[in-house]
C-alpha cells in the first residue's frame, strides 16, 4: 500500500478527474449519480465521492453503508434525508438547503428524496471501497415466507405487493415505462 507521500511524490502525479467519465447509475438526464474512488485519484486513499443529481419527487432509496460514515453536502436544490438512529429507534429526517451537511454513521439506515428539481448533493465517504446494502435487495431477496414467519405476514399477499420490485432501484420512483401496474390493478395503496 502507498502512503499518500509517496503518492505526492510519484512522477506520475495526476491530481485532477472528471466525474462525467465514472457513472455509477443513470436512470435518465435529471436523475443520476457519478462516483470517484481512489481508482480513479490514488490521491483519495481513504475516501470516495458520489456526486448525486435528483429531480422533485426522486430519491437515492433507502439503504446502509456497512463500512463507511457519510457526509452529505447540498450543493444546489433541496431534499429531505432521512436516517433511523438504531439505538435510540427514532426516525430523524432533515431539510437541507445549500451549503449544509447531514452526518449519517457508518451502518444507520437512510436516504434522500429531493424536494426542488435540479437537486445537486455531494455523499463523501471515509472509505475508498464503499459498500450499499440496498432496501429494495432485502425486500426482494428476502423470502416471503421469512417475513411470513418473523411478522405473520401472508407469504403469498407480500409476493404479489413485492413483485414490481424485480431489481436494485437506487434512483426511485419507477418511470411510468417501469411500472407494470397501476393502483385500479392492485387496490389503493
Amino acid at each position: 500500500m502507498y502512503t499518500a507521500n509517496d503518492i505526492l511524490m510519484s512522477s506520475s502525479l495526476n491530481l485532477s478527474f472528471d466525474l462525467r467519465s465514472a457513472p455509477y447509475i443513470q436512470k435518465n438526464s435529471q436523475n443520476f449519480i457519478l462516483q470517484q474512488t481512489a481508482k480513479q485519484l490514488p490521491v483519495l486513499q481513504n475516501s470516495s465521492i458520489f456526486d448525486v443529481y435528483l429531480s422533485r419527487g426522486h430519491s437515492v432509496e433507502a439503504h446502509w453503508h456497512p463500512n463507511a460514515n457519510e457526509l452529505i453536502y447540498m450543493i444546489q436544490g433541496e431534499a429531505t434525508v432521512s436516517t433511523f438512529n438504531p439505538f435510540t429507534l427514532q426516525l430523524l429526517s432533515y431539510q437541507v438547503k445549500p451549503p449544509q451537511t447531514v452526518y449519517i454513521p457508518m451502518g444507520w439506515w437512510h436516504w434522500a428524496i429531493a424536494v426542488t428539481d435540479q437537486t445537486h448533493l455531494l455523499a463523501i465517504f471515509d472509505n475508498n471501497s464503499t459498500q450499499i446494502v440496498y432496501g429494495s435487495d432485502i425486500l426482494r431477496k428476502t423470502p416471503p415466507e421469512v417475513f411470513q414467519a418473523i411478522y405473520g405476514v401472508n407469504p403469498a399477499q407480500l409476493a404479489e405487493v413485492l413483485k414490481p420490485i424485480d431489481q436494485t432501484v437506487i434512483i426511485g420512483p419507477p418511470s411510468p415505462s417501469d411500472i407494470r401496474w397501476r393502483i385500479g390493478e392492485r387496490g389503493n395503496y
